[in-house]
């Protein structure tokens, strides 16, 4: 437990100094919004891509130390092409290798880890709540030194981290190799036969599209809005730090009341946040409305998980969370970048923010119908 609560401080801590700045990153370089969303969305269409693959190769080879320690390396080395290259044809062809890697070990690394909590008893938010400390730390710390000196070493910082991610992952214990008796077309279509799986996915990429292009956009809304750049690594780090504390109490509420009704919960709660910061254009309340987003996303990043795991059957571990992922944040990051962009130039910032609370609410809405449903299919069954 204490290697994987060490992983997970250190690997949300490089996607701290990292991921919440990409897009300032690029407009600081003279990219326009829309661009900047098209560049977000190719990152998340080689998502849909890579993580399913990676996903079904660990599960045939029952090594995610190997390959975690693959994506460790090969992200941070092929992010640093960023800092030399200008062109959009090279910014095009270093996302596609660069979002392979990087976005393929946030699954596959939970789909260890909740493996493993399972097995000794202890619940997956126990271990996740680390990566909250750290994104919270991280993010704080950065929008005070980007602020400073500028979001040209953003990467530079993630290689540096990701070196130390690296060293922990050595200490991982090392997984017999064995061969699953399934094709990976067998795996594939095992998923897709899995309708519950599948109407379960769907409804969360709603949710998850709203929270991503959040992520994404929110420093663009603060320089829009006139806010004090300063402020947006505060602004993550509010989210980051109430994460803690609510990766316990996600855990008690979700044996209280049921995953999918917690889910449900936490949509709505994505729905208020974005509400006010479409009626309100102050940065107090933009700051103090972050708590929500902090309570919203502990709810599903522990919830979600165990959701899928619990449609998972023998050897399809991986595949599931990795195909979660790929539709949640990589196709719904597509639509969502590609769709912010735009808004944002067209339409301005606080309409995008009208945009995704209407996500959020049809998202709690379809969670209480699908629960309803699957309630039900279990009394015709029983």
């Amino acid at each position: 437990m204490k290697t994987l609560a060490s992983y997970y401080f250190l690997f949300y801590l490089a996607m701290s100094v990292l991921m919440p700045y990409t897009s300032l990153y690029f407009s600081e370089r003279g990219y326009s919004s829309t661009t900047v969303g098209l560049i977000l969305s190719l990152w998340a269409l080689v998502s849909i891509v890579a993580q399913p693959i990676m996903g079904m190769i660990n599960d045939r080879i029952n090594n995610p130390r190997k390959i975690l320690m693959i994506c460790a390396i090969t992200a941070p080395v092929l992010g640093m092409g960023f800092q030399f290259v200008d062109g959009m044809i090279g910014i095009i062809v270093l996302s596609i290798f660069f979002a392979w890697f990087q976005s393929s070990a946030g699954p596959i690394g939970d789909s260890m880890a909740v493996e493993i909590a399972s097995k000794k008893g202890y619940s997956f938010g126990s271990i996740r709540l680390w990566g909250a400390l750290s994104y919270a730390i991280g993010t704080f710390a950065t929008g005070i030194i980007y602020n400073k000196f500028g979001y040209n070493n953003i990467f530079i910082y993630y290689l540096i981290i990701c070196a130390t991610v690296c060293i922990v992952i050595m200490f991982f214990p090392g997984a017999k190799v064995t061969r699953s008796k399934i094709s990976i077309y067998g795996q594939m279509g095992a998923v897709i036969r899995n309708k519950p799986f599948m109407i379960f996915v769907v409804t969360s990429m709603l949710m998850m599209m709203s929270a991503s292009i959040n992520m994404n956009f929110l420093p663009l809304y603060f320089k829009e809005m006139g806010f004090n750049k300063s402020w947006i690594g505060s602004a993550f780090a509010i989210a980051a730090l109430i994460e803690v504390p609510m990766f316990w109490v996600a855990t008690k509420l979700s044996r209280k009341i049921g995953r999918y009704q917690l889910l449900c919960v936490a949509a709505a709660i994505y729905g208020v946040q974005y509400f006010a910061m479409f009626i309100f254009s102050n940065v107090t309340l933009t700051l103090v409305v972050q708590l929500l987003n902090g309570i919203a996303y502990a709810f599903v990043a522990g919830t979600a998980v165990e959701v899928v795991q619990s449609y998972a059957t023998k050897g399809t571990n991986a595949t599931l969370q990795t195909i979660y992922a790929a539709v949640t944040a990589g196709l719904g990051g597509i639509i969502g970048n590609t769709l912010g962009g735009i808004i944002i130039d067209r339409m301005g910032g606080q309409f995008l923010y009208l945009i995704l609370f209407c996500l959020c609410i049809a998202s709690s809405l379809l969670f209480m119908v699908n629960r309803h449903h699957q309630h039900h299919q279990q009394s015709i069954s029983g």
